[in-house]
């Protein structure tokens, strides 16, 4: 009985992985997600334990995408224009002192500094 409850976890931790679910680390997995509802241009941000992030557009909307750790789409906000061909019209990353926006110029921000180049 033993080695069939083990069975079953196992079968089932299998089961659940081939679903689409976001491991730890899991890039393809959530690159794969997004693809299939239809997102292309597709930038991982980071993945983790707890899901993942990344751009990506869909349609002409460029969007940051957050995941859960099961590969569920949890957050979802346009950040700019995009089209099927080019890809994202405008990027903006931001880290924990420093904001840079990309398009139409070059914008830098951090403490002390704003930086605008058209």
């Amino acid at each position: 009985m033993h080695r069939f409850a083990v069975s079953m976890a196992l079968g089932g931790a299998l089961a659940l992985a081939s679903i689409g679910g976001v491991a730890a680390g899991d890039k393809d997995g959530l690159a794969k997600t997004l693809k299939d509802r239809g997102y292309h241009h597709i930038q991982i941000v980071k993945t983790d334990a707890s899901g993942g992030e990344a751009n990506a557009c869909k349609g002409n909307t460029h969007f940051f995408v957050s995941a859960d750790a099961s590969g569920n789409i949890v957050d979802v906000d346009p950040i700019g224009d995009c089209t099927t061909d080019k890809g994202p019209a405008k990027l903006r990353v931001q880290a924990p002192y420093a904001d840079v926006e990309v398009g139409g110029g070059v914008r830098v921000r951090a403490p002390g500094v704003d930086i605008n180049i058209p």
